[in-house]
């Protein structure tokens, strides 16, 4: 964010996506209120809007934290802004996602990807195991067994 009074064109400061704090996840029309933030988030990750993306999908688990497709959003959006607190916020995110859904494929690839860009050596043996995991479940995916090569590389040049 700039300065108040800059000289120039004055550049739009990010806004916060407005919230619905009346509302609670055990409220009558969370459900529905996620959805629309989700819907939204959607909407802003197309647009390559990661932060805006992140705080609707945010809102959208508030709301209805059982939702795993909301919390791949976040994910998938924090992986995009890349800073350390947002891969944590992702692996942590995708973690409890395929704890609730044992078949979701793109859940493993978001942990993994976040894990192994964590770098630590606890977080890239985690990721070779979910990428291992989502190859399981999708055996003939290019992109994932590319992923689970780069893990490998990364934990025997680094940790083996």
């Amino acid at each position: 964010p700039e300065a108040a009074g800059g000289g120039g064109a004055p550049k739009a400061a990010y806004a916060k996506p407005k919230g619905r704090p009346d509302l609670t996840a055990h409220s009558e029309g969370a459900r529905e209120a996620a959805e629309g933030f989700n819907d939204q988030a959607v909407k802003a990750f197309k647009a390559k809007d990661w932060q805006r993306c992140y705080d609707l999908s945010s809102e959208a688990i508030r709301l209805n934290p059982r939702k795993t497709a909301y919390l791949g959003n976040r994910a998938a959006a924090a992986l995009k802004i890349k800073s350390r607190k947002m891969l944590k916020q992702a692996a942590e995110d995708s973690v409890l996602a395929y704890e609730m859904d044992h078949l979701y494929a793109k859940a493993y690839v978001r942990a993994a990807q976040a894990h192994l860009e964590l770098g630590e050596r606890a977080t890239v043996k985690m990721a070779v195991q979910e990428w291992e995991k989502a190859l399981e479940l999708d055996p003939d995916n290019k992109s994932y067994k590319e992923g689970l090569k780069d893990a490998q590389l990364t934990w025997e040049a680094d940790w083996a």
